[in-house]
């Protein structure tokens, strides 16, 4: 009898053991955040924060994709604007420290636009998630050119208005 309750109690232990590690792997994985940058001054929102503050869709086919999707975030412009960043470029970075510069003027003048969600889907990394800046190529067919393919960071998790 001994036996069986100390087996137990081992038992019980490693299932709480389990389930902390499970939850803490789950917000590790899906727990991706957008921080943005500018003078110093660092804001950071998870996947659910970003879209609760963004009311946004965009339906748009995209150099990626075969069909039409409807993507949730906000435009580049009401997302600087809500975190009152203004600045000439922005430093978008990747989860694999890919780079890219962007020129907000003109990228606000398309109406980029940073989403995080894809056919009320939060975007995944395999489906090039967390947050991803995309254009209305289905409106504006003349932005499907090199310029605004290279401003279309995916697996995005970094701003950096300078």
């Amino acid at each position: 009898m001994q036996y069986l309750s100390v087996h137990n109690k081992s038992y019980q232990h490693g299932l709480r053991v389990l389930t902390i590690f499970c939850l803490l792997m789950t917000s590790h994985v899906f727990g991706y955040e957008l921080t943005l940058i500018h003078q110093n001054t660092k804001h950071t929102v998870n996947q659910s924060e970003f879209h609760a503050l963004t009311n946004q869709s965009l339906v748009t086919i995209t150099p990626w994709t075969d069909e039409p999707h409807t993507f949730q975030g906000a435009t580049l412009a009401s997302l600087l604007k809500h975190f009152k960043i203004e600045g000439k470029i922005a430093k978008a970075k990747a989860l694999n420290d890919y780079v890219v510069e962007i020129d907000l003027q003109k990228a606000i003048a398309a109406n980029a636009f940073v989403v995080s969600h894809i056919d009320n889907q939060p975007m995944r990394v395999r489906n090039k998630g967390p947050f991803w800046i995309i254009f209305p190529w289905s409106e504006q067919p003349e932005l499907n050119d090199r310029q605004y393919q290279d401003w279309s960071i995916w697996q995005m998790i970094e701003i950096n208005v300078e």
